[in-house]
């Protein structure tokens, strides 16, 4: 390993989360000091946890999981078993060396999840189609073989942010141990009759 090589904390703890603050690169969801805070924030009330890698004293990734907020439908599951892959970024000088891929695996070789569902909502207004050059449809792309790699799969549902959105997709992870009560709300809360159309898978 170089001394550059970034150093990953797999379920980072709060206190070391708080001692490496974000690159300034770290821009896509809001400013990396108002990221970082709220990282740390979400950490500590045992919401949510957070995934990092390190280099120079500074966070250049980060895969950040939490419970749904109390707006989204997805917090209507009553165990508390669904969670939600927030979201997942790396400074545009580190993208290419497999870190997204790294934290995500080894987050989930932790076995936290193994008895949740994870959903992903993946929305075009989040993607980095600027510094990426990308456009919409091949982010997303780009993000599904990502979450594919580690067990999410593609699902329909019928949350106008996604059915509304041929760019936008919901995407989750069915944990090994997820108990069939788990899975059929799952089911339940990405079809609630929002839209008139068939979700068949």
């Amino acid at each position: 390993m170089t001394a550059t090589e970034p150093v990953l904390c797999t379920i980072c703890p709060a206190d070391k989360l708080a001692a490496h603050p974000f690159h300034p690169d770290l821009n896509i969801f809001r400013p990396p000091e108002r990221q970082h805070e709220a990282l740390v924030k979400l950490v500590k009330s045992e919401r949510g946890l957070v995934s990092t890698a390190f280099t120079g004293g500074q966070t250049v990734a980060y895969a950040a999981f939490q419970l749904p907020d109390p707006f989204e439908c997805w917090s209507k599951d009553p165990s508390g078993k669904i969670w939600e892959l927030g979201a997942v970024e790396v400074v545009p000088a580190w993208r290419g060396h497999g870190l997204a891929g790294r934290l995500l695996q080894e987050t989930f070789a932790s076995g936290f999840f193994d008895d949740k569902v994870v959903i992903a909502q993946l929305l075009s207004w989040h993607y980095d189609t600027r510094r990426t050059g990308l456009s919409t449809f091949a982010y997303r792309e780009l993000l599904i073989k990502l979450y594919q790699k580690v067990g999410f799969q593609l699902w329909r549902t019928d949350d106008p942010d996604i059915a509304g959105h041929i760019e936008n997709a919901l995407m989750a992870r069915i944990g090994p141990a997820a108990s069939a009560e788990t899975v059929r709300c799952f089911h339940r809360l990405r079809r609630q009759g929002r839209a008139p159309w068939d979700i068949p898978f």
